[in-house]
């Protein structure tokens, strides 16, 4: 309710600008061809090609092409899909954000930016895991080559979705908010972490598994996406209380000097 009381009609106008162009990447990518996605995908394949020394072909009408390892990066590849979730919460994220006085139009700008890049990143992060996954002799009758890819990308785009999160959390405050840090007791530093880790949580399922079953995804096929979903739930909670307690445990055994940096930094800004 106090976050609402802050917003401006500005900001608003601005959350539904954010909303309305993930909506338009969404329905362009629902439309786009391997040629059409050749920004997303190109930087994609030349990051992986970087990384792993393979060399990748482009091949019209279904991606780059990597002959040796028998693998092509295709519009399914793209992660489209997570750069709207990212988008979505990274560039509302900064709008909302009452402590900063960046114009709404450079939150958008730089929540494309960060988003683009860790698009890319993840992306290339997926496919360098299913290369090596697909060679290891881990596989049996029930453990397919198939399940274990796409356990990978769930886990893979959901962590990204929380360091991507995290670094918008790390943007300095205003030097008036300085002392209302310090001032947080335990228990509210416990409950910001535990916000910290569930936004991502929440954006990602919401675009996952809410907006295709509001899509009538589950009564065209049923059974397809219960499956999906019985993958998606658990894993991505099983990766939230990860990262809450990974990011607890940080937290208590990180540097004492905090204190000492902060006062740094306010007296910074107050000279």
């Amino acid at each position: 309710m106090k976050i609402l009381n802050q917003l401006s009609a500005k900001k608003i106008a601005y959350c539904l600008l954010v909303l309305f162009i993930a909506a338009g990447l969404k329905y362009e990518y629902s439309q786009s061809t391997s040629e059409d996605l050749t920004w997303i995908l190109g930087p994609t394949a030349s990051l992986v090609e970087f990384l792993t020394g393979e060399p990748f072909i482009k091949e019209k009408n279904i991606g780059y092409v990597s002959i040796h390892q028998r693998i092509a990066i295709i519009p399914s590849c793209s992660g489209i899909n997570f750069m709207v979730t990212a988008f979505c919460m990274s560039a509302l994220a900064l709008i909302l954000s009452t402590n900063r006085k960046q114009h709404p139009a450079l939150c958008i700008m730089a929540g494309f930016a960060a988003t683009y890049g860790m698009t890319v990143y993840a992306n290339s992060l997926r496919i360098i895991l299913s290369i090596h996954l697909y060679h290891a002799d881990i596989y049996t009758p029930l453990i397919t080559p198939g399940k274990i890819h796409r356990l990978a990308g769930i886990a893979v785009y959901f962590i990204c979705l929380c360091f991507l999160y995290f670094g918008i959390q790390k943007i300095p405050p205003c030097p008036n908010r300085v002392d209302a840090d310090r001032q947080k007791n335990k228990f509210d530093n416990y409950q910001s972490t535990l916000i910290s880790c569930l936004v991502p949580l929440l954006w990602y399922l919401l675009i996952v598994l809410v907006l295709p079953a509001l899509n009538q995804a589950f009564e065209k096929n049923p059974s397809l996406f219960q499956e999906h979903a019985m993958y998606v739930l658990p894993v991505s909670f099983f990766l939230f209380v990860m990262m809450f307690l990974l990011v607890i445990c940080y937290k208590l055994v990180k540097p004492k000097q905090e204190p000492d940096r902060i006062d740094e930094r306010a007296n910074s800004h107050r000279g």
